[in-house]
């Protein structure tokens, strides 16, 4: 009887190993998208981008599949790396990013003149489309990640104009704040404020939703036991820590011994970090899953 229990007790802990918290990275320069386990911080799956793609942006789809920008376009492709759809954009614009919206379809923010925000369902097909001119010559110089925002608006943090703006569905602009520091994306936090992370600045900065006064900024010096490089992506996890994407894009070949993920809790304490480059190179975007099964490949 005790062997019986012994080996359905190993049984359960190595199922629940196998589903253990992972994440899901990329970033530009990054030659792959893949899969992280937290526990170990091993690679458990990865996708290989073709030559000159750049990705800013990942997530999984309400139907359980990969999706990611690659500057030339947006894909969503199965854990077998089969495409499940291929948006491309015209040359002279940049598809930086594809987020996921709260109805469980997709945001597309295309960099352009004039750039455009297209909503897919969950098959891709488009439901709602608009243009807006933020007055930026440059595409690569408008925005890396868009967000919809509880309000189904759209937060788009403009780095050429160190403006974060919020556009509604037709394309309107309702409301514009003046930040400090280029921010590479958004997060609207629980309580309605916004976090924008400001990349080279080293520094992510939290504003009031209303008025865009700046109420908290936060840098190396106010964590506790990690550095920031280029402040990327930052994440809101369920417990309330912050994910924080900490790029290393800019070192122009320098040896930079930094994490490439952060995990703080509310006393800015690091309480994990990510730090293999061996076998994950840099990361710019992410997408938390908890307890997580990778799939069978087919």
């Amino acid at each position: 009887m005790r062997l019986y229990l012994l080996i359905i007790a190993v049984l359960i802990c190595g199922f629940r190993a196998a589903a253990q918290d992972k994440i899901l990275v990329a970033g530009s320069g990054n030659p792959y998208v893949s899969l992280v386990d937290k526990h170990t911080g091993k690679v458990e799956w990865q996708h290989a981008l073709e030559k000159g793609e750049e990705c800013n942006t990942v997530a999984l789809t309400k139907d359980g599949n990969v999706l990611y920008s690659y500057k030339k376009g947006a894909k969503v492709v199965k854990w077998n790396h089969e495409v499940v759809w291929d948006y491309r954009v015209s040359d002279g614009m940049e598809l930086q990013s594809a987020t996921l919206l709260r109805n469980g379809g997709m945001l597309l923010g295309i960099c352009g003149n004039p750039a455009q925000f297209v909503e897919l369902d969950k098959k891709g097909k488009e439901t709602n489309k608009v243009t807006f001119d933020f007055g930026v010559t440059k595409p690569h110089s408008q925005f890396r990640q868009v967000f919809q925002l509880k309000n189904k608006n759209y937060l788009v943090p403009v780095m050429a104009k160190q403006a974060v703006m919020e556009i509604d569905r037709k394309g309107k602009l309702v409301a514009e704040h003046d930040i400090s520091g280029g921010a590479f994306s958004s997060l609207e936090l629980r309580d309605g404020n916004l976090l924008l992370p400001c990349g080279d600045k080293h520094y992510y900065i939290i504003v009031d939703r209303n008025t865009g006064k700046e109420l908290k900024r936060v840098t190396s010096d106010d964590i506790k036991g990690a550095s920031f490089w280029f402040v990327a992506q930052v994440l809101q996890l369920n417990n309330g820590n912050l994910l924080i994407c900490n790029w290393d894009g800019h070192t122009r070949g320098a040896v930079v011994d930094v994490p490439q993920l952060i995990e703080i809790d509310g006393d800015g304490k690091v309480v994990w970090t990510l730090n293999n480059k061996q076998d994950i190179d840099k990361v710019s975007a992410a997408y938390y899953l908890e307890d997580f099964r990778l799939p069978a490949s087919k």
